[in-house]
């Protein structure tokens, strides 16, 4: 679990460079297609011109060519909040798996020494050593204490518990960050975009209510961006919590029936022999 952050950080680096030449493609190909046709010849220039219907705009052309430099600045927080959810929801697709969490093979081996009464504190020590998931480590905290009384073994495999959970979780967090944040982003570019709105109104006129129209139009895109992006990081977010959150009872359910082995090293230091001390020199 270590190596998290490093993969994380390196998919969130080429997903970004991936976004950036396809914001700067999608650009100059909208530019491209903006530009006006070459003159025709005398003969075609003569001909009488016939209007033709204006075409939409597309969504490429109202964000890179008709929106203004402040629209663009909010289009680009919000697409590389984008680009660190859609790392992070990877990251967690692939290490967030049962297989990861609590391996199969060593639940295997633990139910078999307990059901064979081979659950003592050196082969339990042995599987912990040889995997690197949660319920490993939970399961060492309570054999570097195994010999005290169990209410203290219990206690140690909690705090490990503890920890892992917040570890598990921590990586859930920047999804629960950004679908807050975003649609506050969105709406602050709206806001923005209104005021820029109703400037450029105030300035032309009122008898140009397409500038109006136009400058409100951007802005509300922003929001629904911003919305379109905490949405689903959200979802994404409640679904990984809830899945540690499983996790962590059926590990909770599985070192339960390693009390027993705990139990019986406590009895068996309790009922050793006190060696008998040696006679005192007269």
């Amino acid at each position: 679990m270590k190596h998290f952050i490093p993969s994380n950080f390196r998919l969130a680096c080429s997903a970004l460079a991936l976004v950036a030449l396809m914001v700067l493609w999608s650009h100059w190909a909208v530019r491209l297609q903006a530009q006006p046709p070459e003159a025709a010849p005398d003969a075609a220039a003569a001909a009488p011109e016939i209007p033709t219907p204006e075409e939409p705009d597309s969504l490429g052309r109202v964000i890179f060519v008709n929106s203004s430099w402040f629209g663009l600045v909010f289009y680009i927080v919000l697409g590389l909040f984008s680009v660190v959810a859609l790392a992070v929801v990877l990251e967690r697709l692939v290490h967030l798996q049962r297989e990861r969490v609590m391996p199969y093979d060593f639940i295997r081996r633990l139910r078999d020494m307990i059901t064979r009464n081979e659950d003592n504190i050196d082969d339990l020590r042995s599987l912990c050593e040889g995997s690197n998931s949660p319920i490993a480590s939970i399961l060492k905290a309570g054999i570097m204490r195994a010999g005290r009384p169990l209410p203290e073994v219990e206690k140690g495999m909690e705090d490990a518990a503890v920890r892992e959970m917040a570890a598990m979780r921590s990586r859930n967090r920047p999804l629960a960050v950004i679908g807050s944040i975003a649609p506050l982003v969105g709406l602050l570019g709206t806001v923005v975009g209104m005021i820029f709105a109703f400037r450029v109104s105030s300035q032309e006129g009122l008898g140009k209510a397409e500038l109006l129209a136009q400058g409100i139009y951007l802005a509300l895109m922003t929001t629904a961006a911003g919305l379109t992006i905490a949405i689903p990081s959200l979802l994404f977010s409640a679904w990984f919590n809830a899945t540690a959150d499983r996790f962590m009872r059926e590990i909770d359910e599985t070192l339960l029936e390693t009390m027993p082995t705990f139990t019986r090293v406590e009895n068996s230091i309790v009922s050793a022999p006190v060696p008998n001390e040696p006679a005192a020199t007269r």
